[in-house]
């Protein structure tokens, strides 16, 4: 099995994925994208989409495309600016691109975007490889 469905797979098993409406759209060695439904419950007290869900949605296609190394990864720090407020979309659009794939560390920068294009956050997040295989030799 080849590790972008894997990836992808892997993301169906998070309850809190699942019930966050992230979906990956695409995915290969340098690139990722997915989107998230922008919807009542993820709003914040003025309306815009709450910072908690923009970072889960940075968080979660960072580290699938952190993932395509064939290992786990876990999130060592996280950074997300909040340029404008999201509002009045559909879906709000996660693209992740991959900075350094090091040895141990692998960066992933991301920039969030409404359903016209708008950038909405961008921000840069590193994760550390573990020992955990995600292929079978």
């Amino acid at each position: 099995m080849e590790i972008a469905k894997v990836c992808a797979d892997f993301l169906k098993k998070s309850e809190f994925i699942t019930y966050m409406g992230i979906e990956l759209l695409s995915l290969d060695e340098e690139h990722a994208r997915g989107r998230m439904p922008f919807v009542e419950k993820y709003k914040n007290p003025y309306g815009s989409m709450h910072g908690g869900s923009l970072y889960a949605i940075a968080d979660t296609i960072a580290g699938t495309l952190a993932n395509m190394g064939g290992m786990a990864v876990t999130t060592v720090d996280g950074s997300l600016h909040f340029l404008a407020p999201a509002m009045d979309t559909e879906y709000i659009y996660c693209d992740a691109k991959l900075r350094k794939g090091g040895a141990h560390l692998i960066t992933v920068d991301v920039d969030i975007t409404d359903d016209k294009g708008k950038l909405l956050d961008c921000g840069c997040f590193t994760f550390y490889k573990t020992a955990q295989k995600l292929l079978d030799d």
